[in-house]
């Protein structure tokens, strides 16, 4: 997992700078809820802007999934703590609680990579105007993480005594 979040990391970078070359002088880089531009900007500043946002949104999720190793119980917040980070099951505990941000990672970087692609859309016609459809991009990330949340929680319910 954590490979294809690094890869959706970088997709979305080289998709920021890889756009440059089909966008206009100036690209509305905000949008109104009606779907048009309230902000316009040079490209190159909306390519940086989003490859900082990216790297840095990666870089925490990232990084969590890295710490979750050393972070002692005690500061742990999850149901049942005292059965599943306990010296037989914290290792499972800790891949299972990994992988799950590292999936939460790689849904945020793929909700981003819709928003680019998106703008880009908005920006290839003219006057500007942003589709409706990443409100659906968004309803999908939404339901996912939801999804993962719940599943995440009930993965570390208490096993039944046989």
């Amino acid at each position: 997992m954590r490979i294809l979040l690094i890869i959706t990391i970088l997709a979305n970078i080289a998709f920021a700078f890889g756009s440059l070359l089909w966008m206009p002088e100036k690209i509305a880089a905000h949008f109104g809820p009606d779907g048009n531009p309230t902000r316009f900007e040079p490209p190159i500043v909306s390519a940086v802007l989003m490859s900082f946002t990216v790297v840095f949104t990666g870089a925490i999720l990232l990084g969590s999934s890295l710490m979750t190793s050393i972070i002692p119980p005690e500061h742990w917040n999850m149901p049942n703590r005292d059965y599943w980070l306990n010296d037989e099951n914290r290792p499972q505990t800790i891949r299972r609680v990994c992988c799950s941000l590292e999936l939460i990672g790689i849904l945020t970087m793929l909700l981003i990579l819709h928003l680019q692609w998106e703008s880009f859309r908005a920006n290839l016609i003219d006057p500007p105007k942003l589709s409706h459809c990443i409100y659906f991009g968004l309803g999908i990330y939404l339901a996912a993480i939801t999804f993962e949340t719940v599943r995440l929680c009930w993965s570390f319910r208490l096993p039944k005594e046989k």
